[in-house]
């Protein structure tokens, strides 16, 4: 056989096994991974503070997955005013070309451009209990509050905030005040079941004495947090701690 056959065999195995390298060494690429490491590094929302990731389905071109946040709301919400709570989300990944082309939220949140969905809310009407005297005595008195949608502030955190920003002056000089210290911050407000876990700052009982004005201060905290269906028990505590807080 003479050498220049022999060459010509060993390119034409060359150039078949070259071949077979691009034809079966070219990565596959799932798109159930390429979701997922999306939305691990990419979603503003399950990066803030989402926790098991969980893959559930996939309808037509559309792959779901399940997280929690351990607090409302969606994006980045870092500097916001948002209830510590764990929600469950749903997100609708859509994977085309090897990448991410869609990612919504609950049908609510675009995860690429980080925008609510045709976000139309209306503002809210709550009630937020101060004291007045009649007949000599203290009683609670209701007032209400327009509040406006916040995404990641939950009403009754915004109803806190408004109780703790006390009476308007016209509301003041019909006799409506409030016992509580101006200056008094909430912190936070954390679900469990219907139990309102309420955390403010030392404010809450500086100078605080005696047990009628105890009393009245729980009265308007738990009576603003109680007109919501879903509260039915209101614990409070100041700067993470329940023990002999308001107390006369």
């Amino acid at each position: 056989m003479s050498k220049n056959i022999i060459w010509i065999i060993v390119l034409a195995i060359a150039l078949i096994g070259f071949i077979f390298f691009l034809g079966t060494g070219k990565e596959i690429v799932d798109p159930q991974k390429i979701a997922e490491d999306w939305i691990v590094n990419n979603s503003s929302t399950y990066k803030f503070d989402g926790q098991n990731l969980t893959f559930l389905s996939v309808e037509n071109d559309k792959m779901y997955f399940a997280f929690e946040s351990t607090s409302a709301g969606y994006g980045d919400r870092t500097g916001q005013m948002s209830a510590t709570v764990m929600t469950p989300h749903i997100i609708e990944i859509i994977v085309e070309d090897g990448g991410v082309v869609s990612a919504i939220t609950d049908g609510r949140y675009n995860e690429i451009t980080n925008e609510i969905i045709g976000a139309v809310f209306e503002d809210k009407e709550v009630s937020v209990y101060f004291l007045n005297v009649e007949d000599q005595q203290e009683e609670l008195v209701e007032v209400k509050r327009i509040i406006p949608h916040e995404p990641g502030v939950s009403y009754p955190f915004s109803a806190l905030t408004q109780l703790l920003n006390g009476p308007t002056q016209e509301e003041s000089e019909t006799g409506i005040f409030s016992m509580i210290n101006p200056g008094t911050v909430v912190y936070d407000i954390t679900l469990e079941g219907e139990t309102a876990y309420v955390d403010f700052n030392e404010k809450l009982q500086e100078g605080i004495a005696g047990s009628a004005t105890v009393m009245a201060i729980r009265d308007q905290i738990e009576k603003t947090l109680l007109q919501f269906d879903y509260i039915s028990e209101v614990v409070i505590s100041i700067n993470g701690d329940s023990e002999e807080i308001l107390q006369p």
